[in-house]
């Protein structure tokens, strides 16, 4: 039982149920107690297929809610306006100046003071 699809888990638990009512039908019809169908080896079989099967079905339904989640949450994330990334509310710093627009600089600010 290796599928993975929900259907045929499905398919596979209603088999199996068919197969444990057929199988309990027999018995009763032969005259066996109710005790006894109960410790049947096939009976117990059958019931610990349906247990597993419905284990998978129960993985299944935490894989397909998961699978939602996510692609809610990426259908949240594109529906976002996209944000700039850096530091908010500061300015871009200004490049620093190099030597000779510095020395520029001082000699245009001698000149207007003086």
């Amino acid at each position: 039982m290796g599928s993975k699809q929900e259907g045929t888990v499905l398919g596979h638990k209603a088999y199996f149920e068919a197969k444990l009512e057929e199988r309990r039908s027999y018995l009763t019809e032969r005259g066996v107690d109710h005790k006894t169908i109960a410790k049947d080896d096939v009976i117990k079989k059958i019931k610990a297929k349906i247990k597993e099967t419905n284990v998978r079905i129960k993985a299944i339904a935490k894989i397909k809610r998961r699978t939602e989640e996510l692609a809610k949450i990426k259908a949240e994330r594109l529906a976002a306006p996209k944000i700039e990334k850096g530091v908010k509310g500061k300015e871009p710093k200004a490049s620093p100046e190099t030597g000779k627009e510095k020395k520029k600089k001082k000699k245009k600010e001698a000149e207007t003071e003086g």
